[in-house]
């Protein structure tokens, strides 16, 4: 029981805390008229950087007991999706400019419909069935970038209002609370219901959604200064690559399991949990500072030259391909 207490706590957390980064995201990339192309690049090249500097200290501290598969995937970490959410948003992020473009282009009615269409297929009915109208990552956050879009354009006094998010921060609490002992009492009394908690805690629930809503612009209207929490979030997507690394996943967080099961048992397994979460939130966040103050600003300098190099042949190709003809 108090494993699957701290694995329904982990899977809302990640689903809560990802829609969270989204939202913020999407807010600031819905006033862009571009994409930055060099950005790109070096998010690309970051990614994989990280990866391989983890291969590296993971394989010498192991003396090389890694299995090949996990290698692998650490030398093409955006192409096996090993940070997910990543491996998106680098999919997402050169098609936000056009689909600003298209938003610029509506009207409210049409924003309006666009958005309650992809809402109802890819929010709600993804939630009740996730194999319904071939949802995906990509579409759910097209949907959801459509409807921060129609509140950014249409429904910014909701928006900027404390009192009506913390109506619906708590309408989302509760909703997905209730959802969740419905779940539980079900399954003490049907086995078909017996292990369907998890099934709740995805990106497409709309309580967890309206939550996640409801915090941004709470937060958004909640206006202080302070240095530390400003450096670590300029700190959060390393913070998000390092500690989802697919090694780390593998060997050392199972391996901290271990030492506290063999060590105090699993008597007090949640509290635990907190403990873990809090001790990987710091690893992460002296491996974010440590690599940039010694490999960001080489990185950077690094994937201007590539970036360059690949832009020259790309458009010698592009040319050619244009120019082409039977």
């Amino acid at each position: 029981k108090c494993w699957k207490l701290t694995a329904e706590k982990c899977m809302f957390l990640l689903a809560f805390y990802n829609s969270i980064f989204f939202i913020c995201s999407a807010w600031f990339l819905l006033k862009s008229r571009g994409w930055n192309k060099k950005k790109w690049f070096f998010m690309l090249l970051e990614i994989w950087t990280v990866s391989i500097v983890i291969l590296i200290i993971t394989y010498t501290i192991l003396h090389g007991n890694i299995s090949g598969k996990l290698i692998l995937k650490s030398l093409f970490p955006t192409i096996f999706a090993n940070n997910w959410y990543m491996t998106c948003y680098l999919l997402f992020y050169p098609i936000h400019a056009i689909l600003n473009g298209i938003i610029i282009r509506m009207n409210q009615r049409q924003l309006f419909r666009s958005t309650l269409i992809m809402v109802v297929i890819y929010i709600f009915m993804d939630f009740i069935n996730g194999s319904w109208f071939f949802p995906s990552g990509i579409i759910l956050w097209i949907t959801m970038y459509f409807s921060i879009a129609y509140m950014q354009k249409y429904l910014m006094d909701f928006a900027d209002s404390l009192r009506q998010n913390v109506i619906l921060l708590v309408i989302g609490c509760f909703g997905f609370i209730g959802l969740i002992l419905l779940t539980d009492i079900c399954g003490l009394h049907f086995s078909f219901w017996s292990d369907k908690v998890l099934h709740w805690c995805n990106n497409c629930n709309p309580f967890l959604l309206s939550m996640s809503w409801a915090m941004f612009n709470i937060a958004r209207n909640i206006h202080f200064k302070n240095r530390l929490i400003n450096y670590i979030s300029s700190l959060s997507l390393l913070i998000y690559i390092i500690h989802e690394n697919i090694i780390l996943r593998t060997y050392f967080r199972p391996a901290m399991w271990n030492y506290v099961y063999e060590k105090f048992g699993y008597s007090h397994v949640i509290g635990w949990g907190f403990i873990i979460a809090f001790i990987i939130f710091i690893f992460g966040v002296l491996g974010s500072v440590i690599y940039t103050v010694t490999l960001k600003k080489l990185i950077g300098k690094e994937s201007d030259i590539l970036y360059s190099i690949f832009r020259k042949y790309y458009l010698i190709f592009e040319n050619k391909a244009l120019n082409y003809k039977v």
